[in-house]
């Protein structure tokens, strides 16, 4: 619904500006200042419908964590039983014959003979392992609420994580072995970061020896071939008739354009241990400005060669300059060529920006399209609330899409309106000064047949 109303709200933008006056763009700032002197250039809302990116050179940058908050956190890799022995390794502070007198007393004998033949330092020794016990108890809760409080800030990686473990607990139940060696291994030894996740191409992910997790790439990919009636991790192209094949020859273009719109994450669970890849990271996005950019450097001049004669106005010609569900005729390039010199700059250019905005918003679309249908494999729904991490992605998508036209349509409603209504009130002005009314006569009693004619 959501994308039906985003494709009918971009169209009627784009054709109604072909066929109610096949005005306008610039190519530089002194053509677009001597246009800028008539109406037309505010009909049509400036030289540019907006949209263009902040900076035009931005690149999606590859950013990981700092060391320290990249470590696997887990109060299940202390050593209890090395706490325990330097614990009570502290009763030497009491003195060395006490401490030698306990230790010959314990190793001598069993502890059940040891608490008949020695009662007192029995007692002594059941009173600092209840110390050691308590302390070791006191310090895992200290660990397991600093877990707990690093997990409440919402680490974006914990959800993979606990994934991981999941599915190594499966596996061990299945096995039906020991529960306090599958615990240890899980924990201890970190079997579940260290193996990864299974993911959407039939092979585990982001662990030792495997791809990383890299959840919008993925999905992309995927969505593509599904889309295509394909496996999620087939390559090459498709059927050169399918919307999605014109507009993105292979799943890896489409993975290009929305890792640069949303931005990616490159995954590795079993970070910290050894022969891990790589570390985590992030790549940050650049949204819709920059492709924008793109598009319309790519449409301008071509445009521009076509409505300057350099260029043969054939069907392919202007094809390639064209929008889908949008054709640039040879009439508009003829009535393009009729114009002015300053309103032809103008128009051709606004045009190339038009062009340029719907291609890339029907990318967009296509692009949103192909993470939805991503979206609904099994490995990606199992997966919770990573599932609802890829369902923002899409939001943001669609919220991309929303501000380009938002800003379109703010620039054309807020300040062309009040430059024509300025321009319109000027022309009042200037037509009631040169109106001239109109003569009386001169001659109260003209002749009228060769006789003076007088009133009655």
């Amino acid at each position: 619904m959501t994308h039906n109303r985003l494709r009918f709200r971009v169209r009627p933008l784009l054709a109604g500006f072909v066929l109610a006056g096949l005005v306008a763009l610039t190519w530089s700032a002194p053509a677009s200042a001597q246009a800028s002197r008539g109406a037309l250039y505010y009909q049509l809302g400036g030289n540019s419908p907006g949209g263009n990116a902040n900076y035009r050179s931005q690149i999606p940058l590859q950013l990981s964590l700092a060391a320290n908050l990249r470590l696997n956190y887990s109060c299940g890799k202390f050593d209890i039983g090395l706490s325990w022995q330097t614990l009570m390794n502290n009763i030497e502070q009491f003195g060395d014959t006490l401490s030698n007198a306990i230790r010959a007393g314990i190793a001598a004998l069993p502890m059940y003979i040891f608490e008949r033949a020695q009662p007192g330092l029995y007692q002594l020794f059941q009173t600092y392992s209840l110390k050691a016990d308590a302390m070791i108890a006191a310090a895992l809760k200290t660990c397991e609420e600093m877990e707990a409080a690093i997990k409440q800030g919402d680490n974006p990686y914990e959800e993979w994580a606990g994934i991981a473990k999941g599915e190594s607990w499966r596996m061990r139940a299945s096995l039906n072995g020991d529960v306090v060696e599958a615990k240890r291994a899980i924990n201890e030894q970190e079997e579940g970061h260290r193996n990864g996740v299974s993911w959407i191409f039939g092979q585990r992910a982001g662990g030792v020896g495997t791809q990383p997790l890299r959840p919008v790439r993925d999905l992309s990919v995927a969505g593509y071939n599904v889309t295509l009636n394909r496996q999620p991790g087939s390559s090459g192209g498709g059927p050169a008739d399918a919307r999605m094949v014109a507009a993105f020859p292979t799943s890896d273009a489409l993975a290009v354009f929305t890792t640069k719109v949303l931005g990616d994450q490159q995954i590795y669970l079993c970070e910290g241990i050894a022969n891990c890849p790589a570390a985590t990271s992030t790549s940050t996005a650049t949204g819709l400005g920059p492709l924008l950019e793109e598009e319309i450097a790519l449409v301008r001049p071509r445009l521009e060669a076509i409505v300057n004669g350099t260029t043969i106005p054939t069907s392919a010609a202007l094809a390639e300059i064209g929008a889908p569900g949008i054709t640039v005729n040879a009439q508009v390039v003829q009535a393009l060529r009729n114009m002015p010199a300053e309103n032809r700059t103008l128009a051709s250019s606004r045009l190339a920006h038009e062009l340029g905005m719907q291609r890339v918003v029907d990318k967009a679309l296509i692009a949103r399209n192909a993470l939805i249908t991503g979206m609904s494999l099994p490995e990606v729904t199992a997966a919770g609330k990573v599932s609802q991490d890829m369902q923002s992605k899409v939001a943001r998508m669609t919220q991309h899409i929303e501000d380009l036209m938002f800003e379109h349509r703010i620039r054309k409603e807020i300040t062309a309106n009040n430059a024509l209504a300025i321009l319109e009130s000027g022309t009042q002005r200037d037509g009631q000064a040169t109106r001239v009314p109109p003569a009386g006569r001169l001659d109260p009693a003209p002749l009228d047949g060769g006789r003076v004619r007088t009133t009655p």
